[in-house]
């Protein structure tokens, strides 16, 4: 196989992008793990780990002179809407609610039921106060759009690197298909650093172990956007479908009673393994030799 010079300089591009995040992943992690982990005063810093594929893409451009996407900003497909917002926050519960049943701690917190006096008596250290039925659902309803908003805001920045800058260079690399799963597990590998520091913190789950399972998730999570951004070529997608991934992914077990615990660790495997299968069999439907049919 002959390569061309703008092969060799895709490349270089891709190598020292992924050099660049990941320097960049294990130094934020140093920081936080070396002062105290999920307990560390820093621990705010860990939020910075989603300005970092941006950072990466500015890095690349100086070392390479690649050029950055031009990214369409009003590319927006509405009929994608409902599969970026629901489509991995449902696949993970409906596979994360049957294995914490299974392993007996689905016992939703006391506040959720009412009071004698009907109403509902939320913790103060939510500031809700005491609510009745449709106030509580209002205030669920808020917590889940305002998380939405802001997460996305945040995923925008780490999409224009994976899927806005990344993918595209794979697929002229190597095809769709391919791209798409090389470049999730790129992505997964990548938040490896943040298990093992704390950033990325399970109660009760050894880092180590929260190390494997967590990459799991994002590399079927990886294979379901990067099919949207396939379809959509919209970062305003991808970015709504990795912050519904983020904040709603796990919602349900933000009302859970009790603290963490290790078989925690089975549940949330359960929710990866469930993306990784649904992102295949979205990718069994995709060419393996597609290319993108408009550039970026």
């Amino acid at each position: 196989m002959n390569f061309t010079n703008a092969d060799r300089d895709r490349s270089s591009s891709v190598f020292v992008f992924v050099v660049a995040a990941y320097a960049l992943s294990i130094a934020l992690s140093l920081v936080i793990g070396l002062t105290g982990g999920y307990q560390s005063r820093l621990i705010g810093l860990g939020y910075l780990s989603m300005v970092i594929p941006s950072a990466a893409v500015l890095i690349t451009k100086w070392v390479t002179r690649d050029y950055v996407p031009s990214l369409v900003w009003n590319r927006f497909p509405l009929h994608y809407l409902p599969v970026a917002l629901f489509l991995m926050p449902v696949v993970m519960h409906m596979a994360m609610l049957p294995a914490a049943a299974i392993a007996g701690r689905l016992h939703w917190q006391d506040w959720l039921t009412p009071q004698a006096d009907g109403l509902y008596h939320t913790p103060e250290t939510r500031g809700w106060g005491v609510l009745t039925a449709t106030g509580l659902a209002a205030r669920i309803a808020t917590n889940a759009l305002v998380g939405l908003a802001v997460v996305s805001s945040l995923a925008l920045l780490e999409e224009v690197g994976w899927r806005a800058w990344l993918l595209p260079r794979l697929i002229d690399r190597m095809g769709a298909r391919r791209a798409v799963a090389v470049s999730s597990v790129i992505w997964a590998l990548w938040h490896t650093p943040y298990a093992l520091s704390g950033i990325q913190h399970l109660d009760g789950v050894p880092a180590p172990l929260t190390a494997v399972i967590v990459p799991i998730g994002i590399a079927g999570s990886g294979l379901i956007i990067g099919w949207l951004w396939l379809r959509t070529e919209s970062i305003w997608t991808v970015a709504l479908a990795h912050g519904a991934l983020n904040n709603w992914g796990q919602y349900a077990f933000k009302f859970v009673a009790g603290p963490g615990e290790f078989h925690d660790a089975m549940v949330l495997g359960a929710g990866g393994l469930a993306l990784v299968a649904v992102g295949s069999l979205l990718l069994r439907r995709v060419r393996p030799e597609a290319a993108m049919e408009r550039t970026v």
